[in-house]
């Protein structure tokens, strides 16, 4: 994290990947600019998914985030997508 008076920004590293946000897009463009003058970089561009989670802008700069589409590659690779849903013997509540 790096916070100043006015801007504050938040990287987050996996291995190789590497997300940038924060409140001022012109540090984020300049420190991207910068970065790749040291390192070849890839701009994939805004966030929409990454280790498995779904990322959605909402108009207000909220961030919502799901795991539906994991989920259902997962329950599509181990065939679970096909089975037909039964009522269970357990009691509810």
């Amino acid at each position: 994290m790096y916070s100043n008076s006015t801007t504050i920004v938040y990287m987050l590293v996996y291995v190789d990947e590497i997300i940038f946000t924060s409140n001022n897009p012109n540090f984020i463009k300049s420190l991207i600019s910068k970065l790749n003058f040291e390192f070849p970089l890839k701009d994939l561009g805004p966030l929409d998914y990454f280790l498995g989670i779904e990322v959605n802008s909402q108009p207000n700069g909220y961030l919502i985030l799901t795991q539906s589409k994991y989920v259902r590659d997962l329950m599509a690779k181990t065939t679970m997508d096909k089975v037909n849903s039964i009522s269970t013997l357990m009691v509810s509540g």
